[in-house]
């Protein structure tokens, strides 16, 4: 399947699974340094408009991980400021969409996705990471986006 297509399939089948609804946006005081969007859909507009990958943490209610990841890695301010001038965020919960949990291939929990805005898979890790050790993939993640755009720029400039 090439990528054209596989982008298409993805965003389609998230859009008829989110035609009903929106993806859950964790509340309380431990993630509010974080701009998080309220969905997916409005996630992907803004990832396009300003150009940025989109970084999906998925959860739940349940998860302890989850809940570390959110307490202790999500709430540094280095991190938070980072992830804000970088990524487009959203925090879905497994248990409330899980047909896009299931298209993403969400095995386990806490599940860190980050997608470019054109929906192109950059990185993809499971687990509660510490502050240093997550914006380390994160920066792997920009740094390959970012190797992607200037390649496709220079296969259109020599068009």
């Amino acid at each position: 399947m090439s990528q054209f297509t596989r982008r298409t399939v993805i965003f389609g089948a998230v859009g008829l699974c989110l035609s009903a609804g929106r993806l859950s946006v964790a509340g309380g005081p431990e993630n509010k340094t974080i701009a998080w969007q309220p969905s997916l859909r409005d996630a992907h507009k803004l990832a396009v408009q300003q150009n940025k990958p989109m970084m999906l943490i998925f959860g739940a209610e349940w998860c302890g991980f989850c809940k570390k990841l959110e307490k202790n890695t999500l709430t540094n301010p280095q991190l938070a400021k980072y992830i804000n001038s970088t990524f487009v965020s959203v925090h879905i919960d497994v248990d409330e969409e899980q047909k896009v949990a299931q298209i993403l291939d969400v095995k386990s929990l806490p599940c860190t996705i980050i997608l470019s805005p054109n929906a192109d898979l950059l990185s993809r890790f499971e687990g509660c990471k510490q502050p240093n050790e997550m914006y380390q993939k994160l920066v792997t993640a920009q740094k390959l986006l970012a190797e992607i755009q200037q390649a496709s720029s220079q296969t259109r400039s020599t068009r």
